[in-house]
């Protein structure tokens, strides 16, 4: 508890202010791009920041939560981060390889015996080979979200009846494979060797120090008066509330974190500033470091959970979600500048907006 009040004490005092000329030039350069996106493609809520490693350069919020209630998106407003959860999954893991609770270059199958394979080639599976999506394990289709589950027994339950018993179908270490079933996997492994839920440890060793105190993995522990809505097309293409929110506990680490603009701003700025943030340090420069280089030294597209890709001659740190919800972060380290963006619209152009985005704070930042 003490060490959960200094936390908090540090984040009041040093809660960083927007940049006041940054914000009003990137406001010329981004609002009109977000507003034409929106209009574009129908999306009902949008967000996005702006962050230098020390500043908040941009923060804005669009639309609203729920196209019925027309609730406007705050900066408190929460949003389903599909797939950027996975690199809370790659900060835990290294956490606790530096901790000397697990070896990531060390099979899966000696913190978590019950994954089984087909192919016995799975007893040499190892973290980093899941972490990076080079295992040689093709992804599952569980249809995640049309049966939720909320018990702690659900991700233990999944890796032992679903993900267990199936084939790998690539050679280990030679093609990359994006596999969400391997980072449910990787979740039981950091439940198994840190001897708590896979959510308890995020939220002690990652969430709270990091300031993010209004997100989190479990769905049923939310401020559901501040959560968005899920949007899409009906019959007749009409944009909608989706009948169904992406939750299901046996998903949550390939997927189920609920975060605000605020907290995502905060672990965009704790990446930048190589693992730490307002006096609190969650993982070791050199670690965090590492974790973004080419996976083996030959994937030039993946590291240790986050995605790599030169933007413009400059090397840039990323990733995405998309489930209906849509989420991107790209950090351009050599630039000191990063940004999170988060959509309730199916239809929101994701991927290709972001890459919009980086470009044009590349441009920005090279003046």
């Amino acid at each position: 508890m003490k060490k959960i009040f200094a936390s908090l004490m540090t984040l009041i005092l040093f809660m960083p202010q927007l940049a006041a000329a940054d914000e009003t030039e990137l406001d010329e350069m981004l609002s009109p791009m977000i507003e034409k996106m929106m209009t574009s493609h129908d999306v009902q809520g949008f967000v996005l920041s702006v962050v230098s490693k020390d500043e908040i350069l941009y923060k804005k919020t669009f639309g609203v939560k729920n196209t019925y209630s027309k609730e406007p998106e705050t900066n408190t407003s929460l949003f389903h981060m599909a797939s950027i959860t996975k690199t809370f999954v790659g900060t835990a893991l290294m956490q606790l390889h530096d901790a000397g609770k697990l070896d990531v270059d060390k099979p899966v199958a000696d913190v978590v015996p019950y994954f089984i394979l087909v192919d016995a080639r799975y007893k040499d599976l190892t973290i980093r080979q899941f972490a990076s999506h080079i295992s040689g394990m093709p992804d599952f289709d569980s249809n995640p979200w049309h049966n939720p589950q909320y018990d702690e027994d659900a991700l233990e339950r999944f890796v032992r009846n679903f993900i267990s018993h199936k084939f790998l179908t690539e050679t280990p270490e030679t093609v990359y494979q994006y596999c969400n079933t391997g980072y449910e996997l990787l979740g039981d492994v950091i439940a198994k060797a840190s001897g708590m839920s896979f959510e308890d440890y995020v939220l002690e060793n990652i969430l709270l120090p990091t300031g993010m105190l209004n997100s989190s993995l479990l769905i049923q522990e939310v401020d559901m008066s501040n959560l968005n809505s899920l949007h899409q097309p009906k019959d007749g293409g009409e944009i909608g509330v989706a009948d169904i929110y992406p939750y299901n506990r046996m998903h949550g680490p390939s997927s189920t974190l609920v975060s605000n603009i605020d907290d995502m701003s905060r672990w965009v700025q704790l990446n930048l500033n190589g693992g730490t943030l307002d006096g609190n340090r969650i993982l070791k420069k050199e670690t965090l470091d590492a974790m973004w280089q080419p996976a083996l030294g030959k994937f030039d597209n993946v590291g240790f959970s986050w995605q790599r890709r030169v933007q413009n001659g400059y090397q840039t740190i990323y990733h995405g979600g998309a489930d209906g919800f849509k989420s991107y972060i790209i950090m351009i380290p050599e630039l000191d500048i990063g940004f999170v963006m988060m959509s309730n619209t199916t239809t929101q152009p994701y991927h290709d907006f972001a890459m919009s985005v980086a470009e044009k704070l590349i441009e920005y930042k090279g003046k």
